[in-house]
């Protein structure tokens, strides 16, 4: 980010404590000074801060970035991850399951999640730039949180470069990069529990049936949180039960010519 340096320099300094105190200031400039002993002085307006640092050396050594496999736009990265990344397994221990898949095609990228109850796939079609052959990249779980965050920092349709080497995975979004290592594994054979052409299928309105779920939802049963969905010709039927609270049902219409299900 830009900066008036008054010579170069560098230091290792306490991430947490350091973003605490930037937090707090009010004035808009801030001064980083290095004293001895790695020793630095944060200064803002008539706030001064003294903190014990380490010497840069302590710092681990960074990997060199490799060439990209391919570059994607950042809007397209954001969306996949706020629609798939819920169902990422935060079951410690899980290794594949506590990441998403994300499926690098010529002409579409696709972000897979489950955590073994629950799977969610998302799709653009979109051409990676760069892309010479299918990739399909493990991202751990917190690696997307923060890749979300980047993406969205700058604009939807700048490029997000991705490359990786024998262990690690790497996202450059404008002047920001973040580097996370690669979770060596298989990813479980979700194609098998997707849908198939010969399946219960409706067709129904988004926003109306996003607007319906959440208020029957307002009356779903503390110990269990289901929704009931019956698809009759037509229309989809919401409902949920309270116990002593009481009850909800609200109707959708829907495209569905099948019978009851």
């Amino acid at each position: 980010m830009p900066c008036r340096p008054a010579g170069e320099g560098s230091v290792t300094v306490p991430a947490r404590r350091l973003l605490d105190i930037v937090r707090s200031l009010r004035d808009v400039t801030v001064q980083v000074r290095t004293l001895e002993n790695d020793w630095i002085q944060v200064t803002s307006g008539r706030s001064i801060f003294k903190l014990a640092a380490m010497a840069r050396k302590n710092f681990p050594a960074m990997p060199d970035v490799p060439q990209p496999v391919a570059c994607v736009p950042a809007g397209v990265l954001r969306g996949l991850i706020d629609r798939a990344a819920f169902a990422v397994s935060n079951q410690e221990g899980w290794y594949t399951l506590n990441a998403a898949l994300l499926i690098l095609k010529p002409d579409r990228v696709e972000l897979v999640a489950t955590d073994g109850s629950r799977l969610a796939l998302a799709g653009r079609e979109v051409e990676p730039n760069g892309l010479k052959a299918e990739e399909r990249l493990l991202i751990p779980r917190r690696a997307l949180g923060l890749l979300e965050r980047l993406a969205g920092a700058i604009a939807s349709d700048m490029l997000v470069a991705i490359a990786k080497d024998d262990g690690h995975l790497f996202f450059t979004a404008g002047d920001s990069l973040l580097i996370t290592r690669m979770i060596a594994g298989e990813f479980p054979k979700y194609e098998g529990v997707l849908p198939q052409s010969n399946g219960v299928r409706a067709m129904l309105d988004a926003v109306s049936f996003r607007e319906a779920l959440e208020r029957v939802s307002l009356l779903a049963s503390e110990h269990h949180h289901g929704v009931s969905l019956t698809l009759k010709p037509g229309r989809i039927t919401l409902s949920a039960t309270g116990g002593e609270m009481g009850e909800a049902t609200e109707s959708v219409e829907a495209s569905y010519a099948g019978g009851p299900f």
